[in-house]
Protein backbone atom coordinates (compact mmCIF):
# COMPACT_ATOMS: atom_id res chain seq x y z
CA UNK A 1 0.00 0.00 0.00
CA UNK A 2 0.93 3.45 -1.19
CA UNK A 3 1.85 5.51 1.77
CA UNK A 4 0.21 8.71 2.10
CA UNK A 5 2.30 11.87 2.36
CA UNK A 6 0.81 15.45 2.37
CA UNK A 7 1.81 18.78 1.20
CA UNK A 8 2.77 20.77 5.11
CA UNK A 9 3.07 17.05 6.92
CA UNK A 10 5.76 17.31 9.20
CA UNK A 11 8.60 15.29 10.43
CA UNK A 12 11.02 16.61 12.82
CA UNK A 13 12.32 20.13 11.19
CA UNK A 14 11.46 19.16 8.10
CA UNK A 15 7.78 20.06 6.12
CA UNK A 16 6.89 18.78 3.36
CA UNK A 17 6.67 21.18 0.15
CA UNK A 18 5.74 18.65 -2.54
CA UNK A 19 6.39 14.70 -3.92
CA UNK A 20 9.74 15.33 -6.17
CA UNK A 21 10.51 12.29 -9.08
CA UNK A 22 11.95 9.18 -7.97
CA UNK A 23 15.32 8.36 -7.57
CA UNK A 24 16.50 4.79 -9.18
CA UNK A 25 19.52 3.95 -6.27
CA UNK A 26 22.59 1.63 -8.16
CA UNK A 27 21.29 -1.25 -6.17
CA UNK A 28 17.93 -0.98 -8.75
CA UNK A 29 15.89 0.14 -6.09
CA UNK A 30 13.27 2.38 -6.71
CA UNK A 31 12.84 5.54 -4.15
CA UNK A 32 10.08 8.07 -3.12
CA UNK A 33 11.14 11.89 -2.98
CA UNK A 34 10.12 14.45 -1.07
CA UNK A 35 11.36 18.34 -1.01
CA UNK A 36 10.77 19.71 1.89
CA UNK A 37 11.81 22.63 3.82
CA UNK A 38 13.73 22.61 7.12
CA UNK A 39 12.59 25.13 9.83
CA UNK A 40 16.01 27.20 9.19
CA UNK A 41 14.40 27.91 5.53
CA UNK A 42 16.54 25.84 3.77
CA UNK A 43 15.17 23.41 0.85
CA UNK A 44 15.89 19.95 0.32
CA UNK A 45 15.12 16.70 -1.22
CA UNK A 46 14.88 13.68 1.20
CA UNK A 47 14.33 10.49 0.63
CA UNK A 48 10.78 8.87 1.89
CA UNK A 49 12.82 6.05 3.84
CA UNK A 50 15.01 8.36 5.59
CA UNK A 51 12.03 11.15 6.31
CA UNK A 52 9.58 8.78 7.74
CA UNK A 53 12.14 7.16 9.83
CA UNK A 54 13.53 10.07 10.95
CA UNK A 55 17.10 9.18 10.14
CA UNK A 56 17.42 12.77 8.91
CA UNK A 57 15.82 15.23 10.54
CA UNK A 58 17.16 18.44 9.15
CA UNK A 59 18.94 20.01 6.24
CA UNK A 60 21.75 19.10 7.85
CA UNK A 61 21.80 22.06 9.91
CA UNK A 62 22.04 20.51 13.31
CA UNK A 63 25.85 20.09 13.78
CA UNK A 64 27.15 17.20 15.04
CA UNK A 65 28.47 16.60 18.24
CA UNK A 66 31.47 18.17 19.14
CA UNK A 67 30.90 20.92 16.79
CA UNK A 68 30.39 23.90 17.51
CA UNK A 69 29.04 27.01 15.29
CA UNK A 70 28.42 30.80 16.04
CA UNK A 71 25.02 31.53 14.95
CA UNK A 72 26.46 34.29 12.67
CA UNK A 73 29.12 31.82 10.80
CA UNK A 74 26.33 29.74 10.48
CA UNK A 75 24.50 32.33 8.70
CA UNK A 76 27.37 33.22 6.75
CA UNK A 77 28.40 29.56 5.93
CA UNK A 78 24.70 28.84 4.68
CA UNK A 79 24.67 31.90 1.95
CA UNK A 80 27.91 30.71 0.70
CA UNK A 81 26.59 27.44 0.77
CA UNK A 82 23.73 28.37 -1.50
CA UNK A 83 25.71 30.44 -3.48
CA UNK A 84 28.15 27.32 -4.90
CA UNK A 85 25.32 25.67 -5.13
CA UNK A 86 23.90 27.98 -7.29
CA UNK A 87 26.27 29.09 -8.84
CA UNK A 88 26.95 25.75 -10.01
CA UNK A 89 23.14 25.47 -11.20
CA UNK A 90 22.31 25.27 -14.76
CA UNK A 91 19.76 28.00 -14.32
CA UNK A 92 22.61 30.31 -13.11
CA UNK A 93 22.88 33.35 -15.33
CA UNK A 94 26.41 33.07 -15.82
CA UNK A 95 26.42 29.47 -16.13
CA UNK A 96 28.57 29.71 -19.02
CA UNK A 97 31.42 30.39 -16.74
CA UNK A 98 30.37 27.67 -13.77
CA UNK A 99 27.88 24.65 -15.49
CA UNK A 100 29.34 25.23 -19.16
CA UNK A 101 32.75 24.76 -18.00
CA UNK A 102 32.07 21.35 -16.27
CA UNK A 103 32.51 23.36 -12.47
CA UNK A 104 31.01 21.43 -10.09
CA UNK A 105 30.20 21.09 -6.14
CA UNK A 106 31.89 17.72 -4.77
CA UNK A 107 29.14 14.86 -4.11
CA UNK A 108 29.80 14.80 -0.34
CA UNK A 109 28.62 18.97 -0.09
CA UNK A 110 25.59 18.57 -2.25
CA UNK A 111 22.71 18.37 -0.03
CA UNK A 112 25.10 18.16 3.19
CA UNK A 113 25.57 21.57 4.06
CA UNK A 114 27.08 20.06 7.92
CA UNK A 115 30.55 18.54 5.92
CA UNK A 116 30.12 21.84 3.95
CA UNK A 117 30.52 23.78 7.07
CA UNK A 118 32.45 21.19 9.31
CA UNK A 119 35.41 21.29 6.67
CA UNK A 120 34.74 24.94 6.64
CA UNK A 121 35.78 25.37 10.81
CA UNK A 122 38.41 23.09 10.13
CA UNK A 123 40.06 24.68 7.90
CA UNK A 124 40.58 28.07 7.95
CA UNK A 125 37.36 29.86 7.61
CA UNK A 126 36.61 33.43 9.90
CA UNK A 127 34.40 36.42 9.47
CA UNK A 128 35.92 38.75 6.78
CA UNK A 129 37.43 35.57 4.48
CA UNK A 130 35.77 34.35 1.34
CA UNK A 131 35.99 30.43 -0.58
CA UNK A 132 38.42 30.72 -3.35
CA UNK A 133 39.27 27.79 -5.70
CA UNK A 134 43.08 27.14 -6.40
CA UNK A 135 42.17 25.90 -9.53
CA UNK A 136 39.76 27.88 -11.62
CA UNK A 137 39.29 24.80 -13.95
CA UNK A 138 38.30 22.90 -11.27
CA UNK A 139 35.32 22.48 -9.27
CA UNK A 140 34.33 23.08 -5.63
CA UNK A 141 36.09 20.23 -3.29
CA UNK A 142 38.49 20.47 -0.07
CA UNK A 143 41.05 19.50 -2.33
CA UNK A 144 40.36 22.69 -4.30
CA UNK A 145 39.38 25.13 -1.86
CA UNK A 146 40.73 27.77 0.55
CA UNK A 147 39.28 30.80 2.86
CA UNK A 148 41.16 33.83 1.89
CA UNK A 149 41.18 37.43 1.97
CA UNK A 150 38.63 38.95 -0.78
CA UNK A 151 42.21 40.83 -2.05
CA UNK A 152 43.86 37.35 -2.73
CA UNK A 153 40.32 35.87 -4.07
CA UNK A 154 40.17 39.22 -6.65
CA UNK A 155 43.69 37.97 -8.35
CA UNK A 156 42.63 34.55 -8.90
CA UNK A 157 40.28 35.27 -11.38
CA UNK A 158 39.81 33.83 -15.34
CA UNK A 159 39.34 37.28 -16.63
CA UNK A 160 43.24 37.48 -16.22
CA UNK A 161 45.00 40.36 -17.90
CA UNK A 162 47.37 39.30 -19.89
CA UNK A 163 50.70 41.70 -21.31
CA UNK A 164 53.42 41.52 -23.56
CA UNK A 165 56.45 42.90 -21.19
CA UNK A 166 59.93 43.08 -22.69
CA UNK A 167 58.91 40.24 -25.07
CA UNK A 168 57.30 37.89 -23.08
CA UNK A 169 53.20 37.23 -22.63
CA UNK A 170 52.76 36.73 -18.90
CA UNK A 171 49.84 37.49 -16.76
CA UNK A 172 50.11 41.22 -15.19
CA UNK A 173 49.41 39.83 -11.52
CA UNK A 174 52.44 37.38 -11.99
CA UNK A 175 54.74 39.68 -13.13
CA UNK A 176 54.13 42.30 -10.33
CA UNK A 177 54.11 39.37 -7.96
CA UNK A 178 57.51 38.97 -9.33
CA UNK A 179 58.99 42.63 -9.58
CA UNK A 180 57.29 43.27 -6.07
CA UNK A 181 55.06 45.87 -7.63
CA UNK A 182 51.51 44.06 -6.28
CA UNK A 183 50.81 47.11 -3.87
CA UNK A 184 50.66 49.42 -7.74
CA UNK A 185 48.54 46.46 -9.49
CA UNK A 186 45.12 49.24 -9.77
CA UNK A 187 47.50 51.98 -10.62
CA UNK A 188 49.12 49.72 -13.25
CA UNK A 189 46.26 48.60 -14.59
CA UNK A 190 44.35 52.42 -14.80
CA UNK A 191 47.84 52.83 -17.09
CA UNK A 192 47.52 50.12 -18.83
CA UNK A 193 43.78 50.97 -19.49
CA UNK A 194 44.41 54.54 -20.61
CA UNK A 195 47.11 53.28 -23.49
CA UNK A 196 50.08 53.06 -21.70
CA UNK A 197 52.70 50.87 -22.99
CA UNK A 198 53.22 47.79 -20.55
CA UNK A 199 56.40 48.68 -20.19
CA UNK A 200 56.16 52.12 -19.72
CA UNK A 201 53.27 51.56 -17.60
CA UNK A 202 54.83 48.70 -15.47
CA UNK A 203 58.12 50.25 -15.23
CA UNK A 204 57.52 53.82 -14.37
CA UNK A 205 57.27 54.61 -10.72
CA UNK A 206 54.36 55.45 -8.99
CA UNK A 207 54.39 58.86 -7.94
CA UNK A 208 54.35 59.29 -3.71
CA UNK A 209 50.73 60.93 -3.44
CA UNK A 210 49.38 60.04 -6.46
CA UNK A 211 45.97 60.62 -6.99
CA UNK A 212 44.87 56.98 -7.92
CA UNK A 213 44.06 55.05 -4.44
CA UNK A 214 45.12 51.23 -4.37
CA UNK A 215 44.28 48.75 -1.92
CA UNK A 216 47.15 47.70 -0.09
CA UNK A 217 48.05 44.04 0.55
CA UNK A 218 49.56 43.07 3.77
CA UNK A 219 52.17 41.01 4.26
CA UNK A 220 50.51 38.05 4.55
CA UNK A 221 48.42 38.24 1.28
CA UNK A 222 51.91 39.07 -0.81
CA UNK A 223 53.16 35.85 0.34
CA UNK A 224 49.65 33.85 -0.74
CA UNK A 225 49.91 35.47 -3.81
CA UNK A 226 54.04 35.02 -4.55
CA UNK A 227 53.24 31.06 -3.73
CA UNK A 228 50.77 30.80 -6.11
CA UNK A 229 52.41 32.41 -8.70
CA UNK A 230 55.83 30.74 -8.37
Amino acid sequence: MKLIIKEGQKFNNLTVIKESDKIRLPSGQVNRVFLCKCDCGFEKNIRLSHLYTGRIKSCGCKRSAGVRIKSDDERRLRKVYRQILNRCSENYFQSHLYFKKGIKVIDKWINNITEFTNWSLQNGYKEGLVIDRTDNSKGYSPENCKWVTPSINCVNKDNTIFVIYKGIKISLIKLLAEKKLLNNLAAIRARIKRGWDYDKAVDTPIRKGNYYKTKLYTNEELEQIKLKYK
